[in-house]
């Protein structure tokens, strides 16, 4: 695919009337998440390399696991972004995909849906693995220093019966007299976690190389360092010819959250689900009229 010369250069600004407001490049990635006055995510994505935050898309074989972004540069489908929101579509390894990016109205949420579906002729076994680099804090203070930023989130994973895994961030350093916090899980379940970059990437992408952990599991343990990242890793599934699955993952944010995390937390996942964003999107019209393609490697 090729670039669509009428796509924005500058990138898309989606918002909601629950506070989000998110800057979307043009190729999907995201450049600023924001809720009113703070950031949600630690690092800016530029539409040459992307950002932190991806949805990645795996297939699980015999000689190994093969992974592929489903936004950015990198990504093999046609994204779609405007005022409305960002959805894209493509078919990778037999693998054809809908991915939609759905802000809360009622409530500070969102939603990352997507649709797999196997368009080959052999059994495929596919997962989902959800980066999330997380600041929230002030533009002001992650500007001028990411990593003390980090330092001062605390990572708390907390189990779900339905869901599995879930990971709460709360940023202890005072934001304005409050302390942002944020929990994320799947929308299937989720069988292992990562709570910092350095355990999904380690130093592969340094050389070029895709992140270290996609080859496998995530490690399931929490690591407080300076990359504040949560990581989730949904369930395999295995799909016959023509089958196909819904799934895809939440976030659910408190602009404060006074005390510390526990597990009485645990119940913002039924909180989140409850919303009517939660459901999954009418598929048909995402992919109705196609969407602009963006570069692909």
């Amino acid at each position: 695919m090729t670039k669509d010369r009428m796509m924005p250069v500058a990138p898309v600004r989606i918002e909601s009337p629950s506070g989000l407001s998110f800057e979307v490049n043009h190729d999907g990635s995201m450049r600023r998440m924001g809720f009113r006055d703070l950031v949600l995510n630690l690092f800016p994505g530029n539409a040459l390399e992307g950002g932190p935050a991806n949805l990645w898309l795996r297939r699980h074989g015999a000689d190994g696991i093969e992974a592929v972004p489903l936004l950015g540069p990198k990504s093999p489908g046609a994204v779609r972004v405007d005022a409305n929101g960002l959805s894209g579509h493509g078919t990778w390894r037999d693998v054809r995909f809908v991915v939609a990016l759905v802000l809360a109205k009622d409530a500070p949420a969102w939603f990352w849906h997507v649709r797999l579906e196997n368009a080959g002729n052999d059994e495929v076994r596919v997962d989902l693995v959800h980066a999330q680099d997380v600041a929230l804090a002030a533009y002001a203070a992650i500007r001028m220093n990411e990593y003390y930023v980090s330092q001062y989130l605390d990572h708390q994973p907390l189990a779900h019966p339905q869901r599995g895994w879930t990971v709460a961030v709360r940023q202890n350093l005072a934001m304005g007299g409050r302390f942002p916090w944020a929990l994320f899980g799947s929308l299937g379940r989720t069988v292992a976690y990562a709570t910092d970059a350095l355990q999904l990437h380690g130093l592969a992408t340094r050389a070029g190389h895709p992140p270290a952990a996609l080859a496998g599991d995530l490690p399931a343990k929490r690591l407080q360092h300076e990359h504040a990242m949560v990581c989730l890793q949904d369930e395999a599934v295995a799909l016959a010819p023509g089958a196909s699955a819904e799934c895809g993952f939440f976030a659910w944010l408190q602009a404060d959250h006074p005390a510390a995390t526990s597990d009485a937390d645990v119940a913002c996942v039924a909180k989140a689900l409850a919303l009517p964003e939660a459901k999954a999107p009418d598929w048909s019209k995402l992919t109705a009229g196609g969407a602009a393609p963006v570069a692909t490697t």
